[in-house]
């Protein structure tokens, strides 16, 4: 399982380049991440998700998981109709995308998608009715593990950076002017950032203690 550390040479150059990031990703710490399930899974997995809460989430997955025999695949979603993947509690639009991506972009299209530049993957997933710019760039992220992609669009990524910066993410000269520093690690910043909202250190009603100017 891959893991970032303090000395991995992407999270040193965002760590000499940013002193707020630094400050995070030292009460962080050490952060493990590896890539489970197939594409088509993964992709599944960030369609339910998206609007929800991550435990509400999960628990639709699981549910759909279940209903498809353990493993979430194009087969198995397929197999089922729009009615069954209600049944686990997914919109009627997540439904139909699911289907859609499933018959469109089936596992091998997916995984081919490994062999394109950023935006084209962005183009091929988004063609798909019903996918959205930060589902694309989820999966680029958490799938293909790109190095540089700044979801602007992502509700938690927001939250920790307004708390961190005590200014709006997509606020395109506060954007500018912090996010030029992580390049061309900003998927490594976004990973600190989520695991730092899902650790319970990000906290609205209290002020960030890593905003004060850096001392020595």
């Amino acid at each position: 399982m891959p893991t970032l550390t303090t000395d991995t040479p992407e999270v040193a150059y965002l760590m000499e380049r940013d002193w707020r990031l630094r400050h995070l990703i030292e009460a962080v710490g050490d952060l493990s991440h590896e890539v489970g399930g197939s594409a088509y899974e993964h992709v599944a997995h960030s369609v339910i998700e998206q609007m929800l809460s991550m435990k509400v989430g999960r628990a639709i997955e699981g549910r759909l998981r279940s209903l498809c025999g353990g493993e979430i695949t194009c087969e198995a979603v397929l197999s089922l109709s729009v009615e069954e993947i209600r049944s686990c509690g997914i919109a009627p639009r997540k439904a139909a995308t699911l289907q859609e991506l499933a018959r469109t972009m089936p596992e091998p299209e997916l995984r081919a998608l490994a062999t394109l530049p950023d935006d084209e993957v962005r183009r091929a997933l988004t063609a798909v009715h019903g996918i959205g710019r930060w589902t694309a760039d989820m999966f680029l992220i958490f799938y293909l593990g790109r190095p540089d992609v700044l979801p602007v669009e992502d509700g938690a990524v927001r939250q920790v950076f307004r708390w961190l910066y005590g200014a709006p993410l997509m606020d395109d000269n506060v954007r500018e002017v912090v996010c030029s520093l992580w390049r061309p690690y900003s998927s490594t910043a976004v990973r600190y950032m989520y695991r730092a909202l899902n650790m319970g250190l990000v906290d609205s009603a209290v002020p960030c203690p890593f905003r004060w100017p850096q001392q020595g």
